[in-house]
Formats: C-alpha cells, sequence, structure tokens
C-alpha cells in the first residue's frame, strides 16, 4: 500500500512540473543575451531574443516616472520573472549590462516580488536605441516608493543588451 501511494505522488509531482518550451532560434537582429545558470538555450549555451520573440511572451504596462523623463509614461515589455522563467534560470544575482558596457548587478532575491519590466515600448511606440532602447529596464517607481533609490536607478539600465545569471 506505502509503495502504491508513493507511486501515486510521484506521477502526480511529475505531471505538475512545468517545463519550459523549447526556445525558437531568432530569425530577426538579436537584441537580448541570456546566459550564466540558464536551462533552456537556442545558441551556444545562451538564449538570444529579437524583438519578436520578446513581443510573443506575455506583455505587461506599467505606468511610472523616473529620473530621467518628465512626468507619467506607459512602458510596455515582459516582466523580468516572465523572461527568467522562460529561460529556467536559477540563480539570485543578475548582471545587467548595456550596449556601452554599463553593466549592474541586481539581487533577484530582493527583486523577485516587484514587477520589474524590460520595456520594449515607451507611450505605444518601440524604443531605438537613440530613445534608451532598444530595452530599458524599468521599475515601477510611481507604485513602490521604496524602489525610489540612488541603487535602484543605477538597475535602470537602457539599452539593455544581455543579462547573465549566476
Amino acid at each position: 500500500m506505502y509503495m502504491k501511494i508513493v507511486m501515486i505522488c510521484l506521477i502526480m509531482g511529475f505531471s505538475t512540473m512545468s517545463i519550459a518550451t523549447d526556445l525558437s532560434k531568432p530569425q530577426g537582429t538579436v537584441i537580448l543575451t541570456v546566459s550564466g545558470n540558464i536551462g533552456n538555450i537556442n545558441t551556444n549555451g545562451e538564449a538570444q531574443f529579437d524583438r519578436q520573440m520578446l513581443e510573443q511572451l506575455s506583455q505587461t504596462k506599467i505606468t511610472t516616472y523616473t529620473p530621467w523623463t518628465e512626468g507619467l509614461h506607459v512602458y510596455e515589455g515582459v516582466l523580468l520573472n516572465t523572461l527568467l522563467e522562460q529561460v529556467n534560470a536559477s540563480g539570485h544575482k543578475l548582471v545587467a549590462t548595456a550596449l556601452n558596457d554599463y553593466h549592474t548587478e541586481l539581487d533577484l532575491e530582493l527583486l523577485r516580488d516587484y514587477p520589474i519590466l524590460l520595456a520594449t515600448k515607451i507611450d505605444g511606440a518601440f524604443m531605438r536605441v537613440r530613445d534608451k532602447g532598444p530595452i530599458w529596464i524599468i521599475y515601477p517607481l510611481s507604485d513602490y516608493s521604496e524602489l525610489n533609490t540612488a541603487r535602484h536607478y543605477e538597475n535602470m539600465i537602457w539599452q539593455l543588451s544581455s543579462l547573465e545569471v549566476y
């Protein structure tokens, strides 16, 4: 009887496990590369994304201010947590790097409960490199006053090009 219960639990456990879907290869220009402790890759041990691939992930809108813009703006893109789930990331830290090699380290444990956005649009328009795009890490500063600190401002990298999970 004990073995039957164990077998049923194992079967139920395996049937409810979530498995990330395989990543297709980017067809367009790669705008984001994710590396490090990830289990879902599409090229040379990394997960590369073009704009269309990011657009196919669940999209979220956040209305917030930033120290670099005037007034409130609507930012749209994929949540960082959603992207990390997609690549089957396991780690506690993340190094985010911009096109100009500016980089910062994000503590995923501190941020996991916040809707951190990898924004590709501002006010409905795709962000260009000259306008802080193609990806800008946006913290919902208007909704979470505790994020309104200099340290978090440093993490709000624009022109994001890569994330390394460790």
